[in-house]
Protein backbone atom coordinates (compact mmCIF):
# COMPACT_ATOMS: atom_id res chain seq x y z
CA UNK A 1 0.00 0.00 0.00
CA UNK A 2 2.86 2.20 1.20
CA UNK A 3 4.70 1.81 -2.54
CA UNK A 4 0.84 2.26 -4.06
CA UNK A 5 0.80 6.09 -2.77
CA UNK A 6 4.32 6.87 -2.81
CA UNK A 7 3.95 6.29 -6.53
CA UNK A 8 0.90 8.26 -6.78
CA UNK A 9 2.46 10.93 -5.31
CA UNK A 10 5.37 10.81 -7.36
CA UNK A 11 2.88 10.76 -10.55
CA UNK A 12 1.11 13.66 -9.25
CA UNK A 13 3.83 15.37 -8.39
CA UNK A 14 5.48 15.11 -12.12
CA UNK A 15 2.02 15.58 -13.70
CA UNK A 16 2.17 18.94 -11.80
CA UNK A 17 5.21 19.73 -13.04
CA UNK A 18 5.23 19.12 -16.38
CA UNK A 19 1.80 21.44 -16.06
CA UNK A 20 3.56 24.23 -14.47
CA UNK A 21 6.68 24.02 -17.38
CA UNK A 22 4.45 23.81 -20.08
CA UNK A 23 2.07 26.80 -18.38
CA UNK A 24 5.11 29.00 -18.06
CA UNK A 25 6.88 27.91 -21.88
CA UNK A 26 3.62 28.90 -23.25
CA UNK A 27 3.92 32.27 -21.15
CA UNK A 28 6.80 33.27 -22.44
CA UNK A 29 7.15 31.86 -25.95
CA UNK A 30 3.99 31.45 -27.41
CA UNK A 31 3.11 34.28 -29.82
CA UNK A 32 -0.66 33.94 -28.66
CA UNK A 33 -0.06 34.60 -24.98
CA UNK A 34 -0.59 37.89 -22.87
CA UNK A 35 3.09 38.21 -21.85
CA UNK A 36 3.65 41.40 -23.54
CA UNK A 37 0.94 42.95 -20.97
CA UNK A 38 3.59 43.70 -18.41
CA UNK A 39 2.69 45.07 -15.42
CA UNK A 40 5.04 44.78 -12.52
CA UNK A 41 6.55 47.96 -9.51
CA UNK A 42 8.96 49.54 -11.79
CA UNK A 43 11.92 49.53 -9.93
CA UNK A 44 13.64 52.14 -11.39
CA UNK A 45 11.69 55.38 -12.56
CA UNK A 46 12.29 57.59 -15.46
CA UNK A 47 11.63 61.52 -14.93
CA UNK A 48 8.50 62.86 -16.49
CA UNK A 49 10.21 65.23 -18.18
CA UNK A 50 12.50 62.36 -20.08
CA UNK A 51 9.20 60.20 -20.68
CA UNK A 52 7.44 63.18 -22.40
CA UNK A 53 10.80 63.35 -24.44
CA UNK A 54 10.89 59.78 -25.43
CA UNK A 55 7.08 59.91 -25.98
CA UNK A 56 7.21 63.04 -28.69
CA UNK A 57 10.29 61.52 -30.17
CA UNK A 58 8.61 58.03 -30.89
CA UNK A 59 5.93 60.04 -32.13
CA UNK A 60 7.61 61.93 -34.56
CA UNK A 61 10.12 59.25 -35.65
CA UNK A 62 7.63 56.48 -36.27
CA UNK A 63 5.45 58.53 -38.39
CA UNK A 64 8.61 59.68 -40.76
CA UNK A 65 9.20 55.59 -40.38
CA UNK A 66 5.73 54.62 -41.23
CA UNK A 67 6.20 56.44 -44.57
CA UNK A 68 9.69 54.81 -45.21
CA UNK A 69 7.62 51.08 -44.82
CA UNK A 70 5.55 51.71 -47.56
CA UNK A 71 8.18 51.91 -50.05
CA UNK A 72 9.94 49.05 -48.58
CA UNK A 73 9.95 45.28 -50.73
CA UNK A 74 8.68 42.01 -49.06
CA UNK A 75 10.51 38.87 -49.28
CA UNK A 76 10.68 35.43 -47.26
CA UNK A 77 13.11 32.57 -46.85
CA UNK A 78 12.63 28.87 -45.46
CA UNK A 79 14.10 28.46 -42.01
CA UNK A 80 16.33 25.24 -41.42
CA UNK A 81 12.89 23.56 -39.76
CA UNK A 82 10.71 24.75 -42.40
CA UNK A 83 9.07 27.46 -41.52
CA UNK A 84 8.02 30.93 -44.15
CA UNK A 85 9.97 33.91 -42.51
CA UNK A 86 9.36 37.10 -43.50
CA UNK A 87 11.15 40.27 -44.04
CA UNK A 88 11.13 44.20 -45.57
CA UNK A 89 13.88 45.61 -47.32
CA UNK A 90 15.16 48.26 -49.89
CA UNK A 91 18.18 48.80 -51.52
CA UNK A 92 19.96 51.37 -53.64
CA UNK A 93 23.68 51.50 -55.12
CA UNK A 94 25.64 50.62 -52.25
CA UNK A 95 27.94 47.28 -50.81
CA UNK A 96 26.67 48.69 -47.29
CA UNK A 97 23.98 46.41 -46.04
CA UNK A 98 22.07 46.97 -42.24
CA UNK A 99 20.44 43.79 -41.21
CA UNK A 100 18.06 45.25 -38.43
CA UNK A 101 16.48 42.70 -35.72
CA UNK A 102 13.63 43.48 -33.66
CA UNK A 103 12.70 42.91 -30.06
CA UNK A 104 10.36 40.55 -28.17
CA UNK A 105 6.31 40.28 -29.13
CA UNK A 106 6.96 43.04 -31.49
CA UNK A 107 7.92 42.94 -35.28
CA UNK A 108 10.04 44.44 -38.15
CA UNK A 109 7.57 47.53 -38.10
CA UNK A 110 8.67 48.68 -34.84
CA UNK A 111 12.33 48.75 -36.32
CA UNK A 112 11.34 50.84 -39.32
CA UNK A 113 12.68 54.03 -37.63
CA UNK A 114 16.14 52.27 -37.73
CA UNK A 115 15.75 51.32 -41.25
CA UNK A 116 15.23 54.85 -42.24
CA UNK A 117 18.46 55.96 -40.54
CA UNK A 118 20.57 53.47 -42.08
CA UNK A 119 19.02 54.12 -45.62
CA UNK A 120 19.49 57.19 -45.08
CA UNK A 121 23.25 56.57 -44.25
CA UNK A 122 23.84 55.32 -47.54
CA UNK A 123 22.82 51.74 -46.85
CA UNK A 124 20.53 49.23 -47.98
CA UNK A 125 18.08 47.70 -45.16
CA UNK A 126 16.95 44.58 -44.09
CA UNK A 127 14.59 43.88 -41.31
CA UNK A 128 13.29 40.85 -40.63
CA UNK A 129 10.36 39.16 -39.05
CA UNK A 130 11.59 37.39 -36.36
CA UNK A 131 9.83 33.43 -36.43
CA UNK A 132 6.25 33.73 -34.64
CA UNK A 133 6.49 37.34 -35.06
CA UNK A 134 4.47 39.79 -38.01
CA UNK A 135 4.33 37.95 -40.74
CA UNK A 136 6.46 35.16 -40.20
CA UNK A 137 5.79 31.73 -39.24
CA UNK A 138 6.50 30.25 -35.72
CA UNK A 139 4.66 28.59 -32.63
CA UNK A 140 7.45 30.01 -30.55
CA UNK A 141 9.19 32.95 -30.26
CA UNK A 142 13.14 31.93 -30.29
CA UNK A 143 14.37 34.89 -27.68
CA UNK A 144 17.75 35.13 -30.12
CA UNK A 145 19.16 31.88 -29.70
CA UNK A 146 17.01 30.30 -32.78
CA UNK A 147 16.77 33.72 -34.44
CA UNK A 148 20.41 33.99 -34.59
CA UNK A 149 20.40 30.66 -36.77
CA UNK A 150 17.71 32.32 -39.10
CA UNK A 151 20.03 35.80 -39.20
CA UNK A 152 22.89 33.47 -41.02
CA UNK A 153 20.22 32.29 -43.49
CA UNK A 154 19.10 36.23 -43.88
CA UNK A 155 22.91 36.52 -44.48
CA UNK A 156 23.24 34.22 -47.09
CA UNK A 157 20.10 36.23 -48.45
CA UNK A 158 21.81 39.28 -48.38
CA UNK A 159 24.85 37.70 -50.27
CA UNK A 160 23.11 36.03 -53.25
CA UNK A 161 21.35 39.65 -53.68
CA UNK A 162 25.27 41.41 -53.30
CA UNK A 163 28.52 39.28 -52.65
CA UNK A 164 30.35 41.84 -51.92
CA UNK A 165 27.98 43.55 -49.24
CA UNK A 166 29.48 44.65 -46.07
CA UNK A 167 27.40 44.25 -43.15
CA UNK A 168 26.39 45.47 -40.39
CA UNK A 169 23.82 44.10 -37.53
CA UNK A 170 21.65 46.31 -35.48
CA UNK A 171 19.73 44.63 -32.77
CA UNK A 172 17.22 45.98 -30.22
CA UNK A 173 15.82 44.32 -27.07
CA UNK A 174 15.21 40.60 -27.95
CA UNK A 175 16.94 41.74 -31.30
CA UNK A 176 20.25 42.93 -29.03
CA UNK A 177 20.47 39.55 -27.28
CA UNK A 178 19.82 38.33 -31.39
CA UNK A 179 22.61 40.08 -32.33
CA UNK A 180 24.98 39.09 -29.76
CA UNK A 181 24.31 35.53 -29.72
CA UNK A 182 25.10 35.93 -33.20
CA UNK A 183 28.40 37.38 -32.96
CA UNK A 184 29.60 34.52 -30.94
CA UNK A 185 29.56 32.28 -34.42
CA UNK A 186 31.45 35.44 -36.37
CA UNK A 187 29.63 35.51 -39.72
CA UNK A 188 32.98 36.72 -42.07
CA UNK A 189 30.28 39.38 -44.18
CA UNK A 190 29.59 41.31 -41.13
CA UNK A 191 31.85 44.19 -40.31
CA UNK A 192 30.41 45.22 -36.60
CA UNK A 193 27.62 44.73 -34.22
CA UNK A 194 25.54 47.63 -32.59
CA UNK A 195 23.62 45.92 -29.39
CA UNK A 196 21.16 47.78 -27.87
CA UNK A 197 19.51 46.39 -24.53
CA UNK A 198 19.91 43.09 -24.94
CA UNK A 199 20.10 40.47 -22.23
CA UNK A 200 22.76 38.47 -20.62
CA UNK A 201 21.04 34.66 -20.95
CA UNK A 202 17.41 33.50 -21.64
CA UNK A 203 17.52 31.88 -18.18
CA UNK A 204 18.22 35.38 -16.35
CA UNK A 205 15.49 37.56 -18.21
CA UNK A 206 13.33 34.91 -17.50
CA UNK A 207 13.98 34.63 -13.80
CA UNK A 208 14.38 38.21 -13.91
CA UNK A 209 10.91 38.51 -14.78
CA UNK A 210 9.65 35.34 -12.98
CA UNK A 211 10.48 37.47 -9.84
CA UNK A 212 8.74 40.54 -10.69
CA UNK A 213 5.43 39.49 -12.32
CA UNK A 214 4.83 36.71 -10.29
CA UNK A 215 7.25 36.94 -7.06
CA UNK A 216 8.88 33.56 -7.41
CA UNK A 217 12.14 32.54 -7.31
CA UNK A 218 14.33 30.86 -9.97
CA UNK A 219 14.07 27.47 -8.42
CA UNK A 220 12.22 25.22 -9.42
CA UNK A 221 9.94 26.76 -11.46
CA UNK A 222 12.89 27.79 -14.08
CA UNK A 223 14.42 24.11 -13.91
CA UNK A 224 11.09 22.95 -14.99
CA UNK A 225 10.40 25.18 -17.40
CA UNK A 226 13.52 24.89 -19.09
CA UNK A 227 13.35 21.06 -19.78
CA UNK A 228 9.69 21.75 -21.13
CA UNK A 229 11.48 24.45 -23.44
CA UNK A 230 14.13 21.99 -24.56
CA UNK A 231 11.03 19.59 -25.65
CA UNK A 232 8.71 21.78 -26.84
CA UNK A 233 10.44 24.70 -28.07
CA UNK A 234 13.84 23.47 -28.64
CA UNK A 235 16.18 25.11 -26.85
CA UNK A 236 17.72 25.23 -23.34
CA UNK A 237 17.40 28.55 -21.81
CA UNK A 238 20.68 28.49 -19.86
CA UNK A 239 22.44 27.62 -23.63
CA UNK A 240 20.89 30.76 -24.68
CA UNK A 241 23.58 32.84 -23.78
CA UNK A 242 24.67 36.45 -24.88
CA UNK A 243 27.49 36.97 -22.23
CA UNK A 244 28.83 34.02 -23.66
CA UNK A 245 28.91 34.78 -27.01
CA UNK A 246 30.27 38.08 -26.83
CA UNK A 247 33.25 36.41 -25.79
CA UNK A 248 33.84 34.67 -28.76
CA UNK A 249 32.98 37.89 -31.29
CA UNK A 250 35.91 39.13 -32.74
CA UNK A 251 34.35 42.22 -34.69
CA UNK A 252 34.18 45.69 -33.19
CA UNK A 253 30.87 46.09 -30.67
CA UNK A 254 28.66 48.81 -29.29
CA UNK A 255 26.69 47.91 -26.48
CA UNK A 256 23.87 51.04 -26.13
CA UNK A 257 21.41 50.57 -22.69
CA UNK A 258 19.42 53.51 -21.37
CA UNK A 259 19.92 54.03 -17.70
CA UNK A 260 16.42 53.66 -16.66
CA UNK A 261 15.67 50.25 -18.09
CA UNK A 262 13.60 48.47 -15.75
CA UNK A 263 12.59 45.64 -17.90
CA UNK A 264 16.24 44.86 -19.08
CA UNK A 265 18.67 45.80 -15.86
CA UNK A 266 21.39 48.45 -17.13
CA UNK A 267 23.43 46.22 -14.74
CA UNK A 268 23.10 43.25 -17.76
CA UNK A 269 24.39 45.92 -20.50
CA UNK A 270 27.69 46.64 -17.67
CA UNK A 271 27.86 42.43 -17.63
CA UNK A 272 28.12 41.59 -21.44
CA UNK A 273 30.27 45.17 -22.08
CA UNK A 274 32.58 43.88 -19.58
CA UNK A 275 32.62 40.54 -20.92
CA UNK A 276 33.09 41.16 -24.19
CA UNK A 277 36.58 40.27 -25.72
CA UNK A 278 36.54 42.75 -29.27
CA UNK A 279 36.79 45.72 -29.76
CA UNK A 280 33.99 47.48 -27.86
CA UNK A 281 32.40 50.25 -26.53
CA UNK A 282 29.57 51.65 -24.36
CA UNK A 283 26.61 54.11 -24.72
CA UNK A 284 25.20 54.35 -21.55
CA UNK A 285 21.76 56.86 -22.53
CA UNK A 286 20.95 58.66 -19.10
CA UNK A 287 17.36 58.74 -18.21
CA UNK A 288 16.13 56.39 -21.01
CA UNK A 289 14.09 53.68 -20.68
CA UNK A 290 13.59 50.32 -21.96
CA UNK A 291 14.24 50.34 -25.84
CA UNK A 292 13.87 53.76 -25.79
CA UNK A 293 17.40 55.14 -25.79
CA UNK A 294 17.00 56.44 -29.63
CA UNK A 295 13.91 58.32 -28.47
CA UNK A 296 15.97 60.44 -25.69
CA UNK A 297 17.97 62.25 -28.76
CA UNK A 298 17.52 60.60 -31.92
CA UNK A 299 20.42 63.13 -33.61
CA UNK A 300 22.77 62.08 -30.68
CA UNK A 301 22.03 58.02 -30.78
CA UNK A 302 22.91 58.07 -34.58
CA UNK A 303 26.11 60.22 -34.22
CA UNK A 304 27.50 57.49 -31.65
CA UNK A 305 26.57 54.58 -34.08
CA UNK A 306 27.85 56.28 -36.96
CA UNK A 307 30.93 57.39 -35.41
CA UNK A 308 31.83 54.26 -34.17
CA UNK A 309 30.47 52.39 -37.85
CA UNK A 310 32.89 54.67 -39.42
CA UNK A 311 35.41 54.93 -37.00
CA UNK A 312 35.60 50.83 -35.62
CA UNK A 313 34.77 48.55 -38.30
CA UNK A 314 35.77 47.93 -41.83
CA UNK A 315 32.98 49.41 -43.88
CA UNK A 316 33.64 51.29 -46.85
CA UNK A 317 32.99 54.89 -46.29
Amino acid sequence: MKKKIIGLIVVILLGASIGVGHYFVNYALSPASNSSERNVKETVHASNSNEAIMIKNKEVEMKKANAFYKDTSLTQIISKDKLKLSGNYKTQDTHKWALIIHGYKVNNRNMMPFGRAYYEHGYNVLLPDDRASGKSEGDHIGMGYLDKDDMKLWIKWILNKDPEAQIVVHGVSMGGATTMMLSGDNPKQVVGYIEDCGYTSVYDIFSSELDKRFGLPPFPVMDISNIMANIEAGYDFKKASSLEAVKKCKKPMMFIHGTKDDFVPYSMGLQVYKAANCEKELYSVKGATHANSIYMNPDDYWNHVFNFINNKTSIAR
